[in-house]
């Protein structure tokens, strides 16, 4: 299989038969696109690297990739390419010009084994996908996953800066005196409340 490369370069040569690959160097190679590599069954790393990638469509990888470094393209999308690798544990995408925050997340979602990871948004990486424990190659700190925690779910966060002990502590907003039917109705909610929060 031959691979279009930008330019007057000569065409990238792939083995068109299933050969046992386990790693694949393409980076610095001036691709335009990404070669259909998903017969390869044993390949765990692929370099796309520093080449002049746009897209990433279709299923192009085997489900078995552990590690993919597509870093310094001008990838705009991942939607749809990549959430069948479940094994991936890095994924390296910064350099590009990813548009969509949420959709690149929920195309990682269920990447349960995705430890480093690189966008450029660390504190909505770390608060969605908590299993990242290396995060454009610094440790993800409790610290930050606490800030994030605070950034994209501060309803939750509230709730939670209001339990005490393990109940929701019964405080009245300044100026305001609390009634018995209030209080009744605080009690009930902050038990369901802590219900959802502990189950």
């Amino acid at each position: 299989m031959e691979v279009c490369r930008k330019g007057n370069e000569a065409p990238l040569h792939i083995p068109s038969k299933e050969v046992h690959i386990g790693e694949l160097y393409l980076a610095k190679r001036g691709l335009s696109t990404v070669p259909d590599l998903s017969r390869f069954s044993q390949l765990r790393y692929v370099w796309l690297n520093n080449n002049r990638i746009k897209d990433v469509h279709g299923n192009m990888f085997n489900c078995c990739l552990a590690e993919l470094y597509l870093q310094n393209n001008e990838i705009t999308s991942i939607s749809g390419s990549l959430r069948h690798l479940t094994c991936l544990r890095v994924l390296l995408l910064h350099n590009n010009q990813l548009k969509d925050l949420e959709e690149m997340v929920a195309e990682l979602r269920n990447m349960h084994c995705l430890q480093t990871v690189n966008p450029e948004y660390r504190q909505y990486v770390i608060h969605h996908l908590p299993s990242v424990q290396i995060l454009d190659r610094k440790e993800v700190m409790q610290a930050e996953r606490t800030h994030a925690f605070r950034l994209f779910s501060p309803e939750r966060q509230r709730i939670l800066d209001t339990l005490a002990f393990g109940r929701r502590a019964l405080t009245c907003p300044a100026g305001r005196k609390m009634t018995q039917d209030t209080l009744k109705l605080r009690c009930n909610v902050s038990e369901r409340i802590e219900n959802i929060l502990w189950i």
